[in-house]
């Protein structure tokens, strides 16, 4: 191979692994989270859940346990995710969700 061959494939591997650094580098300084970007839904904080049992006190809730997966952010889980652990959760008289700027307690029946 030669010298020009060598040179012309050493610089387009330093170019891939600039762009690898320069991409996330360039995304992280932008305001999150940006529609389609790096960070799209690092902005949107987590989902809080508290589930009190009919005697008052806070019944343990393990996310691992009872949810497939994680509560991804970008889903709206104080629609839905009260009625499911009143069903599921033992004992639950009172289920609070808290996602981001969004609160609902539902009382179970």
């Amino acid at each position: 191979m030669s010298r020009t061959g060598n040179r012309v494939g050493a610089a387009a591997v330093l170019a891939v692994i600039l762009l690898q650094v320069a991409v996330p580098l360039i995304a992280n300084c932008l305001q999150p989270p940006t529609r389609f970007g790096f960070q799209m839904y690092s902005g949107l904080g987590s989902t809080e859940v508290k589930i009190i049992g009919r005697d008052g006190e806070s019944i343990p809730f393990d996310q691992q346990a009872a949810l497939p997966g994680l509560l991804r952010p970008e889903f709206d889980w104080t629609r839905d995710l009260p009625e499911y652990l009143c069903a599921h959760v033992s004992g639950a008289h009172q289920v609070t969700v808290v996602q981001s700027t969004h609160r609902r307690t539902l009382t179970c029946p």
